[in-house]
């Protein structure tokens, strides 16, 4: 049995607590997993998917080196050149670029899971409604919370998606900027602690968490590794926020239901058909949609017996499931162009 040396990169969202009159409190941990092999091919490929000159396939940072610039506009370089944020694919918000670079990152996430390549990524939500809070401490408990179940993602990724391999590598970890960067534990200790609770077949190599800048553009003029890892954040962002746009129904606006909709049938399958390895999206342990608890916390306990006669309390062993429904209807981007045209 072979080694694997892999990389995780990782995002968050936190739902807005109402919309379309139905209360949602969900904390969603988007974890994805890169064979180090693989990575220069990911990364290249996400660059190149920024040009969208009709007769070029290369992206090149300096305008003056692509070899179409005769024919491109410098602007139009510039506004391919842009951080794609899920939060930003709106109507009123999105450029032309940010929405066709989107919808191409999509396609090309569904053609790699179609073809037998798909990139492996966990995604945890947890439904805080029915988590019991004050047992992550008084203070800080979103964060405290997300300590917690960022490890239980990365652990179970790796358990059940490189099962078969001798041992288990990972490099680095990288995650956006953000709240958790400032957190006491996360970015240092929270990696030591998983280092010290995974199955002695895994090892985390550097268990300092590197913070990244989803926007690439600040690292132009620094460091190459960093501005490559944004584009994988970038990417991350993207598939958490168009499942979560499926799955909970986010935003009425217009583009963000039609991005969502290229992620739609994959999203689907991943939550009804979990275990499902004769689909044509081939994700059998390499995706993977859960949410915990199913149960609220206190009413999943009940006392019984031990062998020795004393009363304990034990949980429900089923917490995590994909019993969830696409809350976001169906939408067709040809009826919407008819409804304006009407209006």
């Amino acid at each position: 049995m072979a080694n694997l040396e892999i990389e995780v990169y990782a995002d968050e969202i936190i739902t807005p607590l109402t919309f379309n009159n139905k209360r949602k409190n969900i904390l969603g941990i988007c974890v994805l997993f890169v064979p180090v092999k693989d990575r220069f091919k990911l990364v290249n490929d996400l660059k190149n998917m920024r040009c969208l000159h009709s007769l070029n396939e290369n992206w090149y940072w300096d305008i003056e080196q692509c070899p179409y610039k005769d024919t491109c506009k410098r602007h139009w370089h510039d506004s391919n050149n842009t951080e794609i944020h899920h939060e930003d694919i709106r109507i009123s918000r999105a450029s032309f670029s940010e929405k066709e670079i989107s919808k191409k990152w999509l396609k090309y996430l569904i053609n790699l899971n179609k073809n037998d390549k798909a990139i492996y990524f966990n995604i945890l939500y947890i439904d805080l409604d029915k988590l019991k809070i004050d047992s992550f401490g008084k203070d800080k408990n979103h964060e405290n919370i997300y300590n917690k179940f960022f490890r239980t993602a990365i652990n179970y990724g790796v358990e059940s998606f490189f099962s078969e391999y001798h041992k288990v590598i990972i490099h680095k970890v990288y995650h956006d900027t953000g709240n958790m960067e400032h957190h006491k534990y996360f970015p240092f200790l929270n990696l030591n602690k998983l280092n010290l609770e995974i199955n002695k077949d895994i090892s985390i190599i550097n268990p300092q968490i590197s913070f990244v800048n989803s926007d690439h553009r600040k690292y132009e003029n620094d460091c190459l590794e960093l501005k490559d890892a944004s584009q994988v954040i970038q990417f991350v962002d993207l598939i958490l926020g168009s499942i979560s746009q499926n799955i909970y129904y986010l935003s009425d606006d217009a583009l963000k239901k039609e991005v969502a909709m290229i992620i739609r049938p994959l999203t689907k399958r991943l939550i009804k058909e979990p275990s499902n390895i004769y689909n044509e999206y081939k994700y059998f342990k390499k995706q993977k949609i859960s949410v915990y608890p199913k149960y609220i916390i206190e009413e999943s306990k009940w006392l019984v017996k031990n062998l020795d006669g004393e009363m304990i309390t034990e949980h429900k062993k089923d917490q995590f499931h994909t019993e969830i429904d696409l809350d976001m209807p169906a939408f067709d981007i040809n009826q919407q162009s008819l409804k304006i045209f009407f209006q």
